[in-house]
């Protein structure tokens, strides 16, 4: 056979059977679009896009993913009907359903179909069923199960406790003030805390049957509105009864679980040397030169971890930890960039009933200002105090209580941007996240003369706080 008989014998082929190509693929259409992501007003990328069939065309089902522009293409569809839907994560979380989207392809069609995901405040009206949150107000939302049989906990109590930090608009005097509230989970395990403030740390525990959990913190972010914290709770109690002022319950909480996992900073380069905790524990360890740490003796359920190193930002990550099992879980740290040095030719102190007191304190107090409060570095504002000589920081429930080591049982006083803290609780030192403080003024024990008189700072002491607000 030659060469061009063999040529003719193809092209006789390919004309044969192109007609059959060309009549299938008039029967095969497309769907494509792009999703947006309403929250953050920009596209959505990652999203699992799924278009399922129905009537005649119930057995296809076909799926695609965006791109980093929020675009999807799924090809190949039989002419029909179609009713066109997308997964997402928070979605996912929060047990939200969007109602699909329905699509009548013709043969050889590509239609367009662009998909989003809701606005923030309509997300925040579903998980809240249906509720209207009043402005720069959010919920706390999650799932609470058994930390042995991760079955579903029905009857729990979530406890919350915050402060209300701010200026009122009418008498520009400031507002503090102790918020509290409880929910109970439904039957299937979940909960929902509805209109709780934007930009607050909450403190959190969970109670059953005089068992407590591990005090965990969260804040509802300003953009979304919303939340998500999963819960578990031992089924053996690591404390029993709720944790109140006349039972601080500040034993170290212990188990059979345990922890590993390897702390990494950028480029994923191992972090050697750094301080590994599970808060409320005895378990501390640091990291070795490859970054790795192993951690043992922790109790079961929620708890929280926390890293420390120096030229990094402090890490603060929930873990779930379960009875004799090792948990694995890797961290990333962010790096600190150091500024060069700035000239400054004037200035106006931002704080300057701070600069007052600290001229007049005649060598007395301890004073550290926004330069010593950057270099702290700490998750929590207690761990401030534990640093320096003359106070101890006790847990009671989900409050952190200040005491002095003159006398254990004196509790010192909180002041928050001049204003003294009171409350029928123990005012806790961590209602303040670290990075909300610009100066801070300390008062041990027997320096009490040497503090401003409003303050009323006794025998015990006190600690001043001045927020960046």
């Amino acid at each position: 056979m030659t060469y061009r008989t063999t040529l003719i014998g193809f092209v006789a082929l390919a004309l044969c059977l192109a007609p059959r190509a060309h009549a299938q693929s008039e029967h095969i259409a497309r769907i494509e679009g792009v999703v947006f992501d309403s929250v953050h007003a920009r596209p959505l990328a990652g999203a699992h896009v799924v278009a399922v069939g129905t009537g005649s065309r119930s057995e296809v089902r076909s799926e695609a993913s965006t791109d980093s522009a929020g675009r999807y293409r799924i090809d190949s569809l039989p002419a029909g009907h179609y009713i066109v839907g997308f997964e997402n994560a928070l979605l996912d979380s929060l047990e939200v359903t969007l109602s699909p989207r329905e699509a009548n392809l013709t043969a050889g069609q590509v239609a367009t179909l662009d998909l989003a995901l809701p606005p923030a405040a309509k997300l925040r009206s579903a998980v809240c069923l249906g509720a209207a949150l009043p402005p720069e107000t959010g919920v706390i939302v999650g799932h609470v199960v058994n930390a042995e049989t991760d079955s579903p906990l029905a009857g729990v109590t979530i406890a919350m406790v915050w402060r209300d930090l701010g200026v009122d608009r009418k008498t520009l005097r400031p507002i503090n003030r102790e918020r509290s509230d409880s929910v109970v989970t439904d039957r299937d395990g979940w909960y929902r805390m509805c209109g709780v403030p934007t930009g607050a740390w909450v403190s959190m525990q969970i109670q059953q049957d005089k068992r407590t959990g591990a005090v965990l913190r969260t804040r509802v972010d300003d953009t979304l509105g919303i939340a998500i914290r999963h819960l578990s709770l031992a089924a053996t109690p690591t404390h029993v009864g709720e944790m109140t002022a006349e039972d601080p319950g500040s034993a170290p909480r212990s188990g059979t679980a345990m922890l590993s996992g390897v702390v990494r900073g950028a480029g994923d380069a191992p972090v050697a040397s750094a301080e590994v905790r599970v808060r409320g524990t005895r378990a501390e360890t640091r990291t070795d030169v490859q970054g790795a740490f192993t951690l043992s003796g922790l109790p079961a359920g929620t708890q929280q971890l926390e890293i420390r190193r120096v030229g990094y930002a402090e890490a603060e990550v929930p873990v779930e930890l379960r009875s004799g099992v090792t948990t694995t879980r890797d961290v990333v740290l962010r790096r600190i960039v150091n500024l060069d040095s700035v000239l400054i030719v004037a200035s106006r102190p931002k704080y300057p009933d701070f600069y007052q007191h600290q001229s007049a304190a005649a060598g007395f107090g301890l004073f550290l200002g926004p330069e010593a409060i950057a270099k702290e570095r700490v998750t929590r504002t207690s761990d401030i105090l534990e640093k320096h000589p003359g106070f101890m920081v006790e847990q009671r429930g989900y409050h952190t209580v200040v005491l002095s080591t003159r006398e254990p049982s004196c509790q010192a006083n909180i002041i928050i941007d001049g204003v003294v803290v009171r409350s029928d609780n123990p005012p806790s030192i961590d209602y303040v996240h670290p990075a909300e403080i610009g100066a801070m003024e300390i008062y041990r024990a027997g320096e009490e003369n040497f503090a401003p008189a409003e303050y009323h700072i006794g025998k015990c002491g006190g600690v001043v706080i001045w927020t960046k607000r």
